[in-house]
């Protein structure tokens, strides 16, 4: 182990005072209108009619002495594959029972420069499609403060990436009588993030969140009862209208072409109840893929275990040899 830190170099780094002064200088305050439904709340949580057509505003404040340019981004509201609701600007895909996004019913200015000590009010206006819709339009309102400072010594601009989200929330009913109704749309295999997964896809249909959500996916071969791969995951949630891609690892086990099933059950604290069996297949190609994948992994890792294990075998070597050597020398 020391004669591995040896190999280690150092590195520089920054504080991030530039950037915790970005923030405080940089702020923002809800205006709730009239028909908000809830003032105790740090977001819009809009009740509106069909058709109708509103204008909400947000202010800025900038405090320092210097402009302020913040970038906007409207987003409507998605699941990530660890079920943690983004409000943000993301890659995930839209669910197919969306029939109405929140980045297309609210439009305002996707970038503002607020002067020196400053307040500004935003305007955005929401318009409601004429047809009626059960449950919530989700998302958020993305508020990120551009700020560059430079570093003679790097000789390189580094580009302080903070953001604020406020969500918004927009129904035209009571949404207490609404249930969460889930489907599952497939079991595959994918290779994310330079490792390959089978990802559970799930698709929450209706206009509700799922709160505390739990998932049990145990993975067999086809007419076995010996779970291969066992997966579990709690207190997850899930946006109206969206969808889920859950990754479950392979767990360092080879696979073999055939047929797999998938048995996975989800349920939620208010008694919400989903069981599915799914059959999939496995390639020739892809279980060959999935296997060259781990046999470098493996690899790779007795590799760096081989390095560990002869450098320390090597240091207590070289300590115990002046160890008996400064012995002998008294003993003389």
């Amino acid at each position: 182990m020391g004669i591995t830190c040896l190999f280690i170099r150092p590195s520089i780094a920054f504080s991030d005072e530039p950037a915790q002064n970005s923030i405080k200088d940089f702020s923002y305050e809800v205006v709730f209108p009239e028909n908000q439904h809830d003032k105790n709340v740090g977001y819009y949580d809009l009740l509106m009619k069909p058709g109708e057509k509103q204008t909400i505003q947000l202010k800025m404040h900038n405090v320092s002495d210097k402009p302020l340019k913040v970038a906007i981004d409207l987003n409507s509201a998605k699941t990530n594959g660890n079920g943690v609701i983004e409000y943000g600007p993301t890659d995930l895909k839209k669910d197919v029972s969306l029939n109405y996004d929140l980045a297309q019913i609210v439009t305002g200015p996707q970038e503002v420069t607020l002067k020196p000590n400053s307040t500004e009010t935003i305007d955005f206006v929401i318009t409601l499609p004429e047809a009626a819709f059960e449950g919530y339009l989700a998302g958020g309102i993305q508020l990120k403060p551009i700020v560059k400072e430079e570093y003679s010594q790097e000789k390189s601009i580094i580009i302080n990436k903070f953001a604020f989200l406020i969500g918004v929330l927009i129904h035209e009913s009571s949404t207490e009588k609404i249930k969460p109704s889930l489907k599952l749309n497939d079991v595959s295999l994918k290779l994310k993030n330079g490792s390959y997964s089978l990802f559970v896809d799930l698709s929450n249909t209706k206009g509700v969140f799922v709160e505390k959500m739990d998932a049990v996916i145990n993975i067999r071969k086809n007419k076995s009862s010996k779970n291969l791969i066992e997966f579990r995951k709690q207190d997850m949630r899930m946006a109206p209208h969206s969808n889920i891609a859950m990754p479950v690892s392979l767990q360092n086990q080879k696979i073999t072409a055939g047929e797999y099933t998938a048995d996975i059950r989800i349920t939620t604290a208010d008694g919400g109840n989903w069981t599915w069996v799914k059959n999939f297949t496995f390639t020739k190609i892809e279980a060959e893929k999935v296997n060259q994948y781990m046999n470098q992994n493996a690899q790779s890792n007795f590799s760096g275990w081989w390095l560990l294990s002869f450098s320390t075998v090597l240091l207590i070597t070289i300590v115990l040899f002046f160890l008996l050597k400064k012995k002998r020398l008294r003993i003389k």
